[in-house]
């Protein structure tokens, strides 16, 4: 992994943060970066230290964070000032029915803020997708409540959920989501276009956000005409164009290499810049250097939570 913070030797010393790059409008076409081929990630399995009874390789420092930063003095907090979530799951809990029921989440509470990059990890199966789910509204707990802006989702109206998912909440599903007879630069017209916006507008925003991520030279092409990666960063622009409020994703740097992970993770991050936030699911440790808190599930509970520093010498892979 590259570029990691250096530990400290003095347990008083503050953190040093990187500088923050400048906040950034809407983006601009602009050349697009060179595009390797995509590598599939191994589904990486993390396991808690020591302390819980197993054997852990070597703790690993977090790498150190390009993304936004709240510190902007040296003695400031890595963590975020106390401020209203703008999402936060109470006490859920999700089992799912079947001749032997499984249940994915137990009791997990969590909140997201205003201007954080939240990164959720933990192995295959601690419940990362079923949280992600059910902070969305696209499922709802047996126990426990989600919040929208300090709202129930469940009491918001139809007209209201609509606007939510319309225009204020942006999605990266594993699988995509993609509509396959449908350009790369329609779907990501889509959600403008359902949600009124102009044509003309609609298309500029779309071109401008597929250029950022590489693909000017596939707005033509559907679905199947597209690596698993390009869909991938397809379904990242298309949360993106719509300047949600807090973006979901779940596993957004999954299907790619290096280069273009930092390519969605430094988008992902302009959420962040301009005071939106974003919750990652993923298995990918190079998230943490974008990251302001990590929260740790396994079997459907918050193991950890903190920032890199405090979390990375917890994980470990097998």
């Amino acid at each position: 992994m590259r570029r990691w913070l250096r530990r400290r030797s003095d347990p008083n010393q503050e953190w040093q943060r990187p500088e923050e790059p400048a906040p950034s409008t809407r983006p601009q076409p602009s050349g697009s970066p060179q595009t390797s081929h995509p590598s599939v990630e191994d589904d990486t399995a993390w396991r808690p230290s020591a302390e819980q009874g197993e054997t852990a390789r070597e703790p690993q420092a977090a790498p150190a964070r390009r993304g936004p930063s709240y510190a902007t003095t040296p003695e400031a907090h890595l963590l975020p000032p106390v401020k209203e979530p703008v999402l936060a799951a109470e006490n859920v809990s999700r089992t799912y029915p079947g001749r032997v029921g499984v249940t994915a989440l137990r009791g997990v509470t969590m909140s997201v803020f205003p201007g954080e990059f939240v990164a959720l990890m933990g192995p295959s199966g601690s419940g990362k997708s079923t949280l992600l789910g059910l902070l969305a509204g696209l499922d709802h707990p047996e126990e426990g409540r989600v919040l929208w802006q300090g709202r129930d989702v469940r009491g918001l109206s139809h007209t209201e959920a609509l606007a939510l998912r319309r225009k204020e909440l942006g999605m990266v599903f594993q699988s995509f989501g993609l509509l396959p007879t449908l350009s790369a630069l329609e779907n990501v017209e889509l959600p403008l276009r359902v949600a009124g916006t102009r044509l003309d507008r609609a298309n500029e925003a779309a071109v401008g956000w597929l250029t950022r991520l590489g693909l000017e030279s596939r707005l033509d092409n559907r679905t199947f005409e597209l690596s698993a990666g390009q869909q991938q960063r397809v379904a990242i622009a298309r949360a993106l164009v719509i300047e949600p409020v807090v973006v979901l994703a779940d596993e957004p740097i999954a299907e790619v290499d290096t280069e273009n992970a930092d390519l969605i993770l430094d988008a992902l991050a302009e959420v962040v810049r301009r005071g939106g936030s974003v919750l990652a699911a993923t298995h990918n440790p190079e998230a943490l250097a974008y990251a302001n808190r990590v929260v740790l599930l396994r079997d459907g509970r918050v193991e950890a939570e903190g920032t890199p520093e405090e979390i990375a010498g917890r994980l470990s892979t097998d």
